[in-house]
């Protein structure tokens, strides 16, 4: 699968025509992060500065405007953008330039004019003006829009580890809980637009966004990890705890039958939005993480003995699960059915709604002591390991199973080698992604 997204951090090897005319089809007109031109035109310049000043993105040359026919053009025409972008743009600045031949033959190519956040100053100047994209337009920005570009102190790269790190839940007396066993926490953080500025987070966007996760295979692993025997109660994602005009918590949670009451359910998710606003915090970004904590090692002890002991038997939990759990939690959020409510609540294109970049696992012991590693290697005296923070790979496309599905075996690897053992590699070698 093509996205923006993913095309902004590929390499210049992997642009390939059939990925180009891939990109095209999947996004038809253009879009925030997507502008075609026919040939090299006087107006490139500002298309590129538009780009840099809203979210980064493509500029294809040699892709019809209307009719979205890809032509090509002549090679040397790289030579004439070149030129054109440092004499139009001020500060002076080229954009990185990629010519993809069309290839049977043909002498042509497309160009790709890739214009990724964080490498220039903003704003970008054409002629004195400061031009911005808003949905598939370009236009000269706002007052308002020129003083927060000119505000600007740092880089528009954005951290990739804006996304703290969980707590595991403490218990009533102090000190980590230890029935759980791990909190996973994945999300998005991103700029929303000036129109959701002033405005509280949309009921129906949230009530679309909750339903994105219910009927997501997410809702569907964390029953399975709940309710091991398929038998007790479900409650969706639904609003429960903290909830504001600009605060939103989604709460999901499974309870097995005869589960002593008073005890915090095995298997809980919470999904958390936030746009801060309130008196004092002039924050404009709509962040969204999404919870996992689970304690399901010692459920069948618990279940057996009608309570947890003081040393509870506890099972230890397949790589799979962990790995399953990984696959939903990011696939869920870069899904449509979830990105679109998101664009909503902050008013922008859901092109420009970013996929999870990071995904952060705390354990409450080892990993060796709640993961089954019996299939893996440990490395003498590598020490231990109490969960892993782990960074997705930018030019991978999470909304597609089988790129997802990469990623997701890296991270395995990952924390497999940061907690001090080898095989994990070949244990997860061949599998087919989730589906």
């Amino acid at each position: 699968m093509v996205s923006t997204l993913s095309l902004l951090h590929a390499a210049p090897s992997e642009f390939t025509i059939e990925r180009v005319r891939a990109l095209v089809r999947q996004v038809g007109p253009e879009a925030p992060t997507v502008e075609y031109k026919e040939q090299m035109a006087e107006t490139v310049a500002r298309g590129v500065a538009a780009l840099a000043n809203t979210y980064g993105g493509l500029l294809l040359i040699g892709v019809t405007d209307k009719t979205r026919v890809v032509k090509g053009v002549k090679e040397k025409t790289v030579d004439a953008v070149a030129d054109h972008c440092y004499a139009k743009i001020e500060p002076p600045w080229v954009p990185e330039v990629i010519p993809v031949p069309l290839g049977q033959g043909s002498d042509r190519y497309v160009l790709v004019l890739r214009v990724v956040p964080g490498q220039h100053r903003r704003p970008l100047l054409v002629d004195g003006v400061a031009y911005v994209r808003d949905h598939s337009t370009t236009h000269p920005a706002s007052w308002h829009r020129l003083r927060e570009l000119f505000a600007e102190t740092a880089s528009a790269q954005e951290s990739a580890w804006r996304l703290e790190a969980p707590h595991l839940l403490d218990r009533p007396q102090g000190g980590p809980d230890p029935a759980v066993d791990f909190v996973m926490r994945t999300g998005v953080d991103f700029p929303v637009s000036a129109e959701a500025l002033w405005r509280p987070l949309s009921e129906r966007s949230i009530d679309a966004f909750a339903d994105a996760l219910n009927e997501s295979r997410l809702t569907d692993l964390l029953g399975s990890l709940g309710l091991p025997a398929g038998e007790g109660g479900v409650y969706p994602f639904r609003r429960e705890g903290f909830n504001r005009s600009r605060d939103v918590r989604l709460q999901w949670s499974a309870v097995p039958d005869n589960w002593p009451p008073g005890m915090d359910h095995p298997v809980q998710a919470v999904a958390r939005l936030q746009i801060p606003g309130s008196y004092g915090d002039h924050g404009q970004r709509l962040r969204v993480e999404l919870d996992v904590v689970a304690g399901i090692s010692d459920m069948t002890d618990v279940l057996q003995r009608g309570g947890r002991p003081a040393e509870p038997v506890r099972e230890l939990i397949g790589v799979h699960k962990v790995a399953g759990l990984m696959d939903a939690m990011v696939g869920t959020l870069a899904s449509r059915s979830a990105v679109v409510p998101l664009a909503e609540l902050a008013a922008i294109d859901p092109l420009a709604v970013p996929q999870p970049r990071n995904l952060h696992v705390v354990m409450g012991r080892r990993v060796s002591e709640v993961l089954d590693t019996t299939a893996l290697r440990p490395i003498p005296n590598a020490g231990p390991s109490h969960g892993a923070h782990l960074l997705a790979n930018p030019a991978l496309d999470l909304s597609d199973a089988c790129e997802r599905w990469r990623q997701v075996t890296l991270w395995m690897e990952q924390a497999a080698l940061d907690a001090g053992l080898l095989g994990m590699e070949n244990l997860l070698k061949g599998i087919a992604p989730p589906r």
